[in-house]
């Protein structure tokens, strides 16, 4: 049994596993848990679900195993530990994990922790919606990702990926007026995108200096690919966007929008051609965007054990990516924050480190979140 902390954290980061490859890593954590008396078990996808007390409220506490790939030498020098997965997420599951493990369970009026090790969340979103098929129904949920130890995330954009795929007919291009140019089309399209976006923003987005890009809906171009030979026309177009959209409007509120504005110039520009165009359409990613309440319960609790631990107002944030918060706070309806040490700018880079001394302060701070979450739900229940 490994009882130092540190320790502890070492040995995670020192399990090499890119998403696909987290077994190993997840057979440890598993070892850890049922070592503390937690009931252990994994989905069909691999996901290391674990819990321990009953009753009300369920609190489940989640990270992801895996990891970008490319390993890094574990180095600990100056109070820091260096290594893949340090920042991203290794230091934040281990300061939960450890947490949990060692949380006072004889404590009366306390109901039921659930972890959640997800596989998979850097590559796939298989291993998250393996987790809300399951017969889990927490009551609040924090997620384990690096906000800083004095930071707390209440909310992530959504995510709307569109894959359009243009075919034409193909002729020399010394004639190119004879047939249509799928590469022009295609960034016809992505104009069309542009500025329906820009114009639902406007209209549905909220206009605040200090969360500008947050309230914004931002289309990105990700991926243009066309044509085959410098003297032909350009007979295929294939576009990849990739828009970032906050939570006060939905994915099919935008995407409607965009398919009325692409049927319209089909209709008004392309069909008057007379020649064979398609425009096929494919939603690559659709996750909807998600924020709570300044007030809520969950947020006071974390609020008021960070404050309680290293004597620093906590600040909240929200950030442009989307997360688990995304699929399980909208999913099971409840409040969800993440939470975890480490600084997110070193997220997939080769310099990932965690400061010890916050890792160890993180895990003081999830502890003392339990008791006041605890406290809060209880006298709000009486």
């Amino acid at each position: 049994m490994i009882d130092d902390p540190v320790e502890f954290l070492r040995k995670c980061i020192n399990y090499y596993s890119p998403s696909g490859k987290e077994e190993k890593y997840a057979k440890f954590l598993a070892d850890f848990l049922k070592e503390h008396n937690f009931k252990v078990k994994f989905d069909k996808v691999g996901n290391l679900i674990a819990e321990k007390g009953y009753g009300r409220p369920v609190i489940l506490f989640s990270s992801h195993m895996d990891t970008i790939p490319g390993e890094l030498p574990i180095i600990e020098k100056e109070g820091k530990i260096y290594g893949r997965g340090a920042v991203d997420c290794k230091s934040s599951l281990a300061a939960m994990v450890y947490a949990i493990a060692h949380y006072d369970f004889s404590q009366e009026n306390i109901g039921k922790i659930i972890f959640a090790g997800i596989v998979r969340e850097e590559t796939e979103v298989i291993g998250i919606k393996e987790l809300t098929k399951s017969d889990i129904k927490p009551d609040y949920a924090i997620f384990g990702e690096p906000t800083t130890i004095n930071q707390i995330c209440i909310g992530y954009k959504g995510r709307l990926c569109i894959g359009y795929k243009i075919s034409t007919e193909m002729g020399h291009i010394a004639c190119s007026w004879l047939y249509s140019n799928a590469i022009e089309i295609g960034l016809k399209i992505w104009e069309i995108v542009k500025i329906n976006c820009q114009e639902l923003s406007e209209k549905y987005c909220i206009k605040s200096s200090n969360t500008k890009y947050f309230d914004q809906i931002i289309p990105n171009l990700t991926v243009i690919s066309g044509g085959d030979l410098t003297n032909c026309n350009p007979y295929k177009c294939i576009l990849n966007i990739d828009i970032r959209y906050p939570p006060s409007i939905t994915s099919e509120k935008i995407l409607n929008k965009i398919r009325e504005k692409i049927i319209k110039y089909k209709e008004t520009e392309l069909n008057g051609e007379e020649r064979e165009i398609q425009i096929e359409e494919e939603i690559l990613s659709q996750v909807e965007g998600f924020e709570i309440k300044k007030d809520d319960t969950i947020i006071g609790a974390l609020r008021w054990a960070i404050f309680k631990t290293i004597n620093k107002k906590p600040i909240l944030i929200k950030k442009t990516g989307t997360t688990f918060i995304n699929t399980i706070g909208i999913h099971y309806q409840i409040p969800s924050i993440t939470y975890g040490s480490g600084n997110p700018r070193l997220e997939h880079t080769d310099k990932e480190f965690v400061e010890i001394e916050e890792y160890l302060d993180s895990i003081k701070i999830y502890k003392k979140f339990l008791n006041k979450l605890y406290e809060i739900h209880n006298k709000k229940k009486a």
